[in-house]
């Protein structure tokens, strides 16, 4: 019992009742061990059912935030649409009262003494016109677990984005209403869900999906990010980014996922917010991918086949092809701090890397190059 004192001094009093938490545990264990089953058989019998009972409080409480965020999702909408509505009723009222007088004020077609005979001439002429349809609802995809995750995000960032541009203003997203960030969690789960569909074999039409859920994800992180975004979702939206452009640059199936990945990185590239990022990524990963070709072509043994990056060179000319698209025009997001200093460690690389690795690499040392004379 001496040493006790001196454990609860220091770094010693974590260890210290670590231990004697085990050991209670493990004495509880020993207690409770039914007749005819040894200790150790006892304990793992615990901790499986201890791990069952951990998977399924997980679920339930994923399937808790889920609803949670529907309801979110709901009250958001809900208010965005009355607040619509209100004013277009305000804006309804000093229309109608114009269009009252240009339909049935003096010299409208209501006064014309000699009215069409097969018309009524108490009707206005515009009256008689019934609204076109509406467009039928576009075909729902085949029934897959990536539509369904992606779909129901993209139908509700696409509503907001309807009604903010009906109304002209915000106000649905106030930070007291929360619904910044019912409507910032749905933009991150549906990059996530894009990036596991990525990630996985695609089924039939998921691939085009794709680039529509990227173009949505865009214009609501442009609704949401009118100001300077917070610190949280500039890491969370960092996080997605890399997570699809080292999606396309590990990507061992070339083919049409890649090209919808490509579209996909384009279309979160035309977000005012998300640009910078996605540019300072692009740069950093083609960066890295020069020095490892470099110091790759210097070894002069057959190890250096084995770790030659093929499938990142490959598809390098895939990133490569997204920088192009992002880069040129007038952009204020150039003028960014960290995409200044991305664009400057780029050009020191390529000043040093693109003629030492013309000869081996011509390809790539003029796709470099091209991207430099942008960025100047």
């Amino acid at each position: 019992m001496e040493t006790e004192p001196n454990q609860l001094n220091g770094s010693g009093r974590v260890p210290w009742w670590l231990m004697k938490a085990q050991v209670a545990v493990a004495m509880a264990v020993i207690r409770s061990r039914p007749p005819g089953v040894s200790s150790r058989q006892h304990s793992e019998a615990l901790g499986r059912t201890l791990r069952r009972q951990d998977g399924a409080w997980r679920e339930r409480a994923q399937a808790l935030q889920q609803e949670v965020l529907r309801l979110q999702q709901e009250l958001l909408v809900s208010r965005a649409t009355d607040n619509t509505n209100r004013s277009w009723e305000t804006a309804d009222g000093a229309i109608m009262e114009d269009l009252s007088q240009d339909l049935f004020g003096p010299g409208s077609p209501a006064f014309s003494a000699d009215p069409p005979p097969d018309r009524d001439s108490e009707t206005p002429d515009l009256l008689l016109h019934s609204p076109p349809p509406l467009p039928p609802p576009p075909s729902r995809l085949q029934s897959d677990p990536w539509s369904d995750a992606l779909l129901p995000h993209m139908r509700f960032l696409q509503s907001l984005c309807s009604l903010q541009r009906l109304d002209g203003s915000s106000a649905a997203l106030a930070p007291e209403g929360h619904g910044d960030s019912a409507a910032s969690e749905t933009v991150f789960l549906l990059l996530d869900s894009v990036a596991a569909a990525c990630r996985a074999p695609p089924p039939p039409g998921l691939p085009d999906l794709l680039p529509q859920a990227c173009r949505v994800a865009s214009r609501a992180l442009d609704l949401l990010c009118s100001g300077r975004p917070s610190a949280d979702l500039r890491r969370r939206l960092e996080e997605a980014l890399r997570e699809l452009t080292r999606t396309l640059l590990h990507s061992q199936r070339p083919g049409r996922a890649a090209e919808k990945l490509k579209e996909s990185l384009v279309a979160l590239g035309s977000s005012s917010v998300s640009k910078s990022f996605l540019v300072c990524l692009i740069l950093s990963e083609i960066g890295s991918l020069a020095e490892q070709l470099w110091q790759t072509s210097q070894v002069q043994e057959s190890s250096a086949l084995r770790t030659f990056p093929l499938d990142r060179y490959q598809n390098s000319c895939h990133l490569l092809w997204v920088l192009e698209r992002l880069l040129p025009g007038p952009d204020p997001a150039r003028r960014r701090p960290e995409l200044e200093a991305a664009q400057t460690a780029f050009l020191h690389r390529l000043e040093l890397l693109v003629f030492l690795l013309w000869d081996e690499f011509p390809l790539f040392s003029v796709l470099m190059w091209r991207i430099g004379k942008l960025l100047v």
